[in-house]
């Protein structure tokens, strides 16, 4: 469905890692829901023994046991998969960073270095004529896939290569545009030329990347180059690096098990796309009351589009879930047409096409779920009830500071929320982690003889977004005045169990800018709590400062008189002198405890400020796809929505608030303020060597924020890894979960 899409994307983009290891395009991403943050009932957080002794117990001397609420079994970037997969993808290398033996990594902090372990000697950095700038890096020659080949530096090229194919795009893949930073990766990208222009192998050990001249300079240039490998031997066998480009390896002809192999690839991708078509279209049957447009009586006529799905979709009125449905069957067509094409032979490939293709179909429908050939420091053994296992890769040379994993297996167990912490303590599973509930922290905490709990700041939080282009939250008052109206701290004690804190800022407070500028910035900021005082100040400030006639000044004597009288019955709001009524729309999601909260607050407090504050439950899906295509035309449009948002890493700010980013980018509260423009330019083009202009830009940036407030930050939780005793070493951060502390972990005899 159109708005369904909008939430598989989504997940897709907070899922997503590119070949390199960071591009710092983000700013934040949205989390799908805060239905993960709601507090536990005293009922549910109560033992359920009989429960627990059901559930068998993997945990023994060698296997470290750890819980998850879901897995979906996908183990490369690119794809949708769930948070918790993401475990898995780090472990085994698939996800980058250090233990993806990747040639930069960031620190607890969000900074990124040079990983020492796989980069031999420093980046050879040369500032090009052209205004290009080329970092090269040589690494070392001990470094080894999982299969005990070596690695070298055409793996890391061909991982750039590979994922920014023609033939890696037709998958489907997210991360197809991972090196647009590159200089040359549009005309590769697009099939134009085969040769990366800034992509180069030097020898067997060495490479050099080159960043496009509008890139530079960037603060975060360490991020942007950071690349991990690809199995060349694995992926695509029978093509070669040969400086720029790929190439078929000398003396390869194709073979009939090749062509084979590429029809064989397509036929996945053909049932790939007929099980999204089907899925997709009976979900909109099933959901055909909120959808009338697939109910019985009127699916003959989507029905009769199918039969000319080209013509509907270039129609400028066919109907936008109808439009959906279309592009989705077209892909079906497609890939039907281009498996034929094959199979006939009427598509004419060239060898290095043939190859390349078959390659990027094995690894998006076979590899993708069996990960055989990795570089982490565990390889995958299977994934299978509800379980993903893996075991020690002896091969792995060692995380940045060298340190390899001493625990033999590991299994990430699929097992429901409502027994993690009593399996916890009956010792069937080892990890619980972040738990975010009070009463299973309180209760963790009980009981310090079965468990271990360490507990880190979230890099993200709880939120109010806001469409700030239209409506009346378009004006800074009002959002203010919102602000103003919210006790924040009751959101700490109903959401987090009492385990948070609250932020004026767009940050985690773990981030190395906040570390070194926070202070500055609490000072100087504005700590909004509830003030109906400090509210009407902020509303006289915008139109609505009258009466319904026009003219008469609002009085707030009156609206507490009223309110206090009849507080149900209240009607005494703001109007501007056009008699327009002071009205903010908020969606959020049903079922959510963040939701009932607001409802709590938020009607009635804003009336002691004339405000009519309208809140909608609805589902996640249609509150998406009000957020990310709102309807100016409405007045009925809301312009408020609360979500929960997880800070990138490295977090550049202008990717979320920059005005060129309105509509093509991630600046979806449509934020368009040429100062701050200037501040978010200047910001990203300090020198990556000197960062005092960086940390200046962003508390500048911050104290904007604090300000003109795109977003209201609600709470931040506090996070509870809670362990075994058995477990050792397990100090988790907002920058690193148990996975990437997965060489300093132990379990004792």
């Amino acid at each position: 469905m159109n708005n369904k899409r909008i939430a598989l994307l989504l997940v897709l983009m907070l899922m997503m890692t590119t070949v390199l290891v960071a591009c710092g395009d983000k700013t934040e991403t949205t989390e799908p829901a805060e239905t993960a943050e709601t507090t536990e009932t005293e009922e549910t957080a109560e033992p359920a023994e009989e429960g627990v002794e059901s559930v068998e117990s993997f945990a023994d001397a060698n296997t470290l046991v750890v819980g998850a609420p879901d897995l979906n079994a996908d183990y490369i970037n690119g794809f949708g998969n769930s948070s918790y997969d993401v475990w898995i993808k780090r472990l085994i290398g698939n996800y980058g960073g250090d233990l993806g033996l990747a040639t930069t990594y960031y620190d607890e902090a969000g900074e990124f270095h040079v990983n020492p372990t796989v980069v031999d000697g420093d980046m050879v950095i040369t500032e090009n004529e052209d205004g290009t700038k080329s970092f090269q890096f040589k690494i070392f020659d001990d470094l080894k896939w999982s299969d005990g080949e070596p690695i070298t530096a055409k793996d890391y090229v061909f991982g750039i290569l590979f994922h920014a194919s023609p033939e890696w795009m037709v998958t489907g893949a997210s991360n197809s545009t991972g090196a647009e930073d590159i200089l040359g990766f549009d005309e590769f990208h697009d099939g134009t030329t085969t040769e990366f222009a800034g992509v180069e192998l030097i020898d067997d050990y060495t490479f050099k990347v080159t960043l496009k001249a509008d890139k530079v300079p960037y603060f975060h240039e360490t991020a942007l180059v950071g690349v991990g490998p690809s199995p060349l031997h694995r992926f695509a066998p029978n093509v070669d690096v040969v400086g720029k480009s790929l190439v078929v390896a000398e003396g390869y002809e194709i073979t009939e098990e090749d062509i084979n192999s590429l029809i064989e690839g397509q036929k996945a991708q053909v049932e790939q796309a007929q099980e999204t078509y089907d899925s997709e279209l009976q979900s909109y049957k099933d959901a055909s009351d909120q959808y009338t447009q697939f109910n019985e009586e009127n699916i003959a006529n989507y029905d009769a589009l199918v039969a000319d799905y080209e013509a509907a979709l270039a129609a400028e009125d066919t109907d936008p879930d109808y439009a959906y449905m279309l592009d989705l069957y077209k892909q079906v067509k497609d890939a039907e047409a281009t498996l034929k094409g094959y199979e006939d032979g009427t598509i004419e490939m060239s060898p290095l096409q043939t190859l390349m293709t078959a390659a990027a179909n094995d690894v998006a429908y076979n590899y993708r779920f069996n990960p055989d050939v990795t570089s982490g420091p565990y390889k995958f053994v299977e994934f299978a009830n509800s379980m993903a296992k893996v075991t020690i890769n002896e091969n792995f040379k060692g995380n940045a500071e060298g340190k390899k994993p001493t625990i033999q297996n590991v299994v990430v167990q699929t097992v429901n929320q409502k027994l993690d912490l009593d399996l916890a303590l009956a010792g069937t599973i080892d990890i619980v982690p972040g738990l975010i509930e009070g009463a299973k922290i309180d209760k963790a905490k009980e009981n310090t003889d079965k468990v271990g709990t360490h507990s880190f700041s979230r890099n993200g939080y709880g939120l109010l977004n806001i469409i700030t282009d239209m409506g009346a939250t378009q004006y800074q008052g009002v959002r203010q005045a919102i602000a103003y109206s919210l006790d924040r701290n009751e959101f700490i004690q109903t959401i987090a169990g009492g385990y948070g804190t609250v932020v004026n800022g767009a940050f985690g407070v773990a981030q190395f800018e906040y570390l070194d500028k926070g202070a500055e910035f609490n000072e100087k900021a504005i700590n909004y709590t509830r003030n109906a005082e400090l509210a009407n100040q902020a509303l006289d400030t915008t139109p609505y400062t009258f009466e319904a006639d026009g003219t008469t000044p609002w009085d707030p004597a009156k609206a507490q008189e009223m309110f206090n009288s009849n507080k149900d019955g209240f009607d005494y709001f703001r109007y501007d002198a056009e008699g327009n009524q002071l009205r903010v729309i908020h969606e959020g999601s049903t079922n959510n405890e963040v939701s009932d909260l607001i409802a709590t607050q938020l009607p009635d407090n804003t009336k002691l400020v004339g405000m009519n504050y309208i809140f909608n439950p609805v589902d996640f899906a249609t509150l998406l796809d009000h957020y990310y295509y709102p309807d100016a035309a409405d007045a009925e449009a809301p312009t408020v929505f609360n979500m929960g948002t997880g800070f990138a890493i490295p977090n550049d700010p202008y990717y979320g608030y920059h005005s060129s980013q309105i509509d093509v980018g991630g600046n979806y509260n449509r934020v368009n303020v040429p100062e701050l423009d200037t501040i978010l330019e200047t910001m990203r083009k300090s020198d990556s060597s000197d960062p005092t202009a960086w940390l200046n830009g962003w508390l500048e940036f911050q104290l904007w924020f604090n300000e003109y407030l795109p977003n209201i930050p609600l709470y931040a939780n506090e996070y509870y890894d809670v362990f075994t005793t058995r477990v050792k070493g397990l100090e988790a951060t907002p920058m690193h979960d148990w996975s990437d502390l997965i060489c300093t972990l132990e379990i004792a005899e």
